[in-house]
């Protein structure tokens, strides 16, 4: 994809941390909001590098899924 390693890593830990912070948010629910938001925005990333490098519609459909449901927990959560 043309990144740094430490990107990898980096996001990795982005995506890991955010959702161990929606499983925290069910007694925790101040953590759901960001952590949803936070994930969305991860996902736009990863469907803009899909559309950059021109892969096949069914590559970019988890991202997609995964977008359409953050954003449906941070309108449930919006505080």
């Amino acid at each position: 994809y043309g990144f740094p390693e430490w990107c990898v890593y980096v996001i990795g830990t982005l995506k890991v941390g955010s959702a161990l912070c929606l499983i925290a948010g069910l007694w925790l629910p101040f953590l759901v909001f960001p952590s949803a938001l936070l994930i969305a925005f991860l996902m736009l990333g990863a469907l803009a590098m899909h559309l950059k490098l021109r892969d096949p519609l069914k590559k970019s459909v988890p991202a997609l899924v995964m977008l359409a449901l953050s954003v449906s927990i941070c309108l449930g959560s919006m505080p």
